[in-house]
């Protein structure tokens, strides 16, 4: 006879700490934190975040001049921007893109696009990702690679993309990788 009261027993006390649980979720308390959180830095609203991202194209470049004004992308830009690659942006959490046409002190021109991927883990990712088996790191610049006519590197948020059109071009990268690297805080 004790058996069965004994199940009807076990059973009502098993189920009184998802019970409390329950009702401690559903009055909005929630359990103690495992341990003191790390303070973060509040995000950046959209306007602030994009006038982060269009102050490193003002001022000093390392000689190279904004040959006219910056576009912003937007997702749906960046699809008509960089076509098929955007998806492998996207999925990394991409949040805005800066790009323009750029001149050289000689007079050659480049194109400067900085990604602004959200976090600093978003911005590696992509330079990870993108980063091609033959090119060369720069042992003058961190977390830099350069190609044939190319320098792309990450900083904090930023993942950074330069291509030049001509070797005057491409000899003016490092020096505008260098400016841009020292504006990214």
């Amino acid at each position: 006879a004790g058996g069965p009261v004994r199940i009807a027993i076990l059973a009502v006390l098993a189920l009184i700490p998802p019970a409390f649980i329950g009702l401690q979720i559903w009055h909005g308390h929630r359990a103690p934190a495992a341990a003191a959180p790390v303070a973060k830095k509040a995000p950046l609203s959209q306007a602030a975040a994009d006038e982060a991202l269009l102050a490193l194209f003002q001022g000093d470049l390392g000689g190279v001049k904004v040959k006219d004004k910056v576009a912003l992308y937007d997702e749906k830009g960046l699809f008509d921007y960089i076509d098929g690659a955007a998806p492998v942006f996207i999925q990394r959490h991409y949040r805005k893109l800066a790009a323009s046409e750029m001149v050289s002190a000689d007079g050659s021109d480049l194109v400067c696009d900085v990604y602004d991927m959200a976090e600093p883990a978003n911005a590696l990712a992509i330079f990870n990702t993108e980063k091609s088996p033959s090119a060369k790191t720069m042992a003058d610049l961190p977390n830099a690679i350069s190609g044939p006519m190319s320098l792309v590197f990450h900083a904090g948020r930023y993942y950074v993309k330069l291509t030049a059109f001509d070797a005057k071009a491409e000899a003016a990268l490092p020096a505008l990788a260098k400016a841009l690297k020292g504006k990214i805080k």
